[in-house]
């Protein structure tokens, strides 16, 4: 009996101490992994994680509602409102915090700016696991125009996300993700520029974000076109790199099998990357290489997209995703707040005027500079620069009016500053005088050669 004892004892202690050797531990009776010893073997074990039949369900699930609905899911109906508990309470089952907030815009092309829409966006966080502030966004919009199925456009998207937070959020990594569920993509990326605002303004360290818009079809007219997948780099060519290095690593092939095709032109393929890049933070948008025709009507159904694609497509998307939330902490201050802008008292309009500024950063590291011209528009970012070296910025202003001129810096790790001081409100001036010596230049004209 005493050795029948011993034995289990010894067992039992083989056990725990495998799972502390591991870095494994339990938690809402889920195995959660902590930071990988080795990022690769876990990256791997997540991809094979991602399996055909999960991300189906999700689709199908997803589908379901817009069917149900003559609406389909568009932005601020019920089927729209469904879709959105659907999101949380996945999330929710997930063991994350989980955010729904609203927002409330006019769409920004005809007919949509005519209509003021209030709808919800949805966010689930997983917290990362060092004093970081920094965090990482993977995201798809959930709303639809009218009487789709929405299988393509943007079900598949929405299930990625789902997909990758399911799968994730069993794992521990240095800084924080952040898996957002859009709407109002389809009124003019509503939803995604209320957030990418809210964050400019609180000049929050969001790093890098992903936008799955469209992700599932594969043409058997198009060469190859399963092999491959667009990743569109408007606003942030140095997210690139990690990206084709997650799709061109050996250690993944087996799960991706895609090459990665860069573009710079999203001219034709707006979608909510875009409200990032407007408001200057790095993103990333992933799209099929072959563009789907049956986009926005009754034939973008299940039947239609290519399930075996659209999955390795959305490991791609986490394998990127926990790649970066992976990346180490590196222990460095923030520049300093730069100073306030420098240059004319008054300024006119339709003409170009240059502000400098300049800020120091105490690790020594190269900065950048991001002017907001008070206009709704800014400078985009300016440098790289060393520590303490001159800025400068020019703009036009095309409307006569009050205006802030505000900078902030961010160093080569993506630390920013808070924002400079605005102390002095410059104000446009009309410029008659101009415009009346036009006319009295003009008149003269007339009157000597007739």
């Amino acid at each position: 009996m005493i050795k029948k004892l011993f034995v289990l004892v010894v067992i039992f202690c083989f056990l725990i101490n495998s799972l502390i050797v591991t870095g494994m531990h339990i938690n809402n009776n889920e195995l959660v992994v902590s930071p990988p010893n080795n990022e690769e073997d876990n990256i791997t074990l997540m991809l094979a994680q991602l399996t055909e039949e999960m991300f189906l369900g999700y689709v199908e699930e997803i589908v379901a509602i817009a069917e149900k609905y003559q609406e389909s899911r568009f932005t601020g109906t019920e089927g729209c409102e469904e879709a959105r508990n659907f999101i949380i309470q996945e999330f929710s089952n997930m063991g994350m915090n989980v955010r729904s907030y609203a927002w409330t815009a006019f769409g920004t092309f005809f007919p949509y700016n005519l209509i003021e829409f209030s709808s919800y966006n949805v966010e689930a966080r997983l917290k990362g696991t060092s004093n970081s502030d920094k965090f990482y966004v993977i995201s798809a919009h959930y709303d639809t125009v009218y009487k789709t199925p929405s299988a393509d456009d943007n079900s598949a998207g929405v299930a990625a996300v789902l997909c990758a937070a399911k799968i994730l959020s069993q794992y521990n990594f240095n800084h924080e993700i952040r898996f957002i569920c859009w709407s109002g993509e389809e009124q003019g990326l509503l939803g995604s520029n209320a957030y990418a605002y809210e964050k400019y303004e609180n000049n929050d360290n969001l790093i890098a974000t992903i936008n799955l818009d469209m992700i599932g079809f594969t043409s058997d007219e198009i060469e190859n076109d399963e092999n491959k997948v667009m990743v569109y780099e408007t606003c942030s060519d140095r997210l690139i790199g990690t990206t084709i290095d997650v799709s061109e690593n050996p250690e993944y092939s087996s799960y991706l099998d895609l090459k990665v095709i860069p573009s710079e032109d999203d001219s034709g393929h707006k979608s909510d990357q875009g409200s990032f890049c407007k408001y200057s933070h790095d993103a990333i948008f992933i799209h099929e290489y072959t563009w789907n025709e049956e986009k926005d009507t009754s034939g973008d159904s299940i039947d239609n997209i290519d399930i075996n694609y659209a999955t390795r497509v959305a490991r791609l998307s986490m394998g990127i995703i926990a790649s970066w939330a992976s990346s180490p902490v590196i222990s460095n201050s923030p520049p300093d707040k730069p100073h306030s802008p420098n240059g004319p008292d008054s300024i006119k309009i339709n003409e170009v005027h240059t502000f400098t500024t300049s800020a120091l950063d105490s690790d020594g590291d190269q900065i950048y500079y991001l002017f907001d011209w008070g206009d709704g528009s800014n400078s985009k970012w300016v440098g790289p620069l060393n520590s303490g070296e001159i800025a400068h910025a020019s703009h036009m202003w095309t409307k006569q009016g009050e205006y802030k001129i505000r900078v902030k810096v961010k160093d080569e790790h993506g630390i920013q500053s808070g924002w400079s001081e605005s102390p002095k409100i410059n104000t446009l001036e009309f410029v008659f005088n101009q415009k009346f010596n036009f006319l009295q230049n003009l008149i003269f004209y007339l009157l000597k050669n007739t």
